[in-house]
């Protein structure tokens, strides 16, 4: 009798071992699945790269660029908005104080030479309207002339009238039947390159308007540049 009760305690000990591993074993189980939940991968929140402003002054749309509104503070790929001042109600914006100090540290007389073509190119059809025997004028890069160039060549704006000091330091030159053009004794540095056409029919208006031409450009040297707009 106590032999029978020795087996069957020996019996209930090793199942109550076995219980005690089959409960760890579930446990084991479970850890890994609570540990996955870290791991979900999050849909990506970087919001895409607009090419709204990249559409809007691509020059393969044409005409259709009219259909937007291109930012007048965005001029890219040569592409200036052409705005007349005479549609802002007559509005004239005041200019700053000529900076003469600003003036006198620029040298007049340099030894470097900018040669170039000036054109427009229509988008409908790809011509090139030359600008033949047109004036173009180089203007050293300053605040003044910045000025000039954001609010007058960028906004549309008419400004008061320059101060003359300001011709002292403008180089001017004339282009040939080809649109072809030359400046000499140049001193190095920054200007704006400026020239206006005048054009109608061939350019895809339906009147005749004079278009203005802006181009930032780095002189050292002999520097070769073309001078264009697409228009309409």
């Amino acid at each position: 009798m106590f032999k029978l009760n020795k087996n069957y305690l020996l019996i209930s000990i090793i199942l109550l071992g076995l219980s005690g591993c089959a409960e760890k074993r579930v446990i084991v189980i479970k850890e890994p699945i609570r540990n996955t939940y870290p791991r979900v991968t999050h849909a990506n929140t970087n919001e895409s790269v607009k090419e709204e402003i990249l559409i809007k002054n691509n020059p393969n749309l044409g005409n259709r660029m009219d259909e937007v509104e291109v930012p007048r503070n965005y001029p890219t790929l040569d592409i200036k908005l052409t705005t007349n001042s005479s549609g802002l109600n007559g509005q004239t914006m005041e200019r700053m104080p000529f900076p003469s100090d600003e003036y006198r540290q620029l040298k007049k007389i340099g030894r470097n030479t900018v040669n170039g073509k000036v054109y427009l190119e229509n988008s409908i059809n790809d011509e090139k309207v030359l600008g033949r025997k047109i004036e173009l004028f180089l203007n050293p890069i300053t605040s003044y002339s910045k000025q000039w160039y954001n609010q007058s060549y960028l906004g549309g704006y008419k400004l008061t009238p320059p101060d003359k000091r300001l011709f002292n330091y403008l180089k001017s030159t004339k282009s040939d039947e080809n649109g072809e053009f030359s400046f000499f004794g140049v001193p190095r540095g920054e200007y704006y390159l400026i020239g206006r056409i005048t054009c109608g029919t061939e350019c895809g208006f339906d009147s005749s308007k004079i278009i203005r031409l802006v181009k930032e450009i780095y002189i050292n040297g002999t520097t070769t540049v073309e001078l264009t707009k697409i228009v309409p």
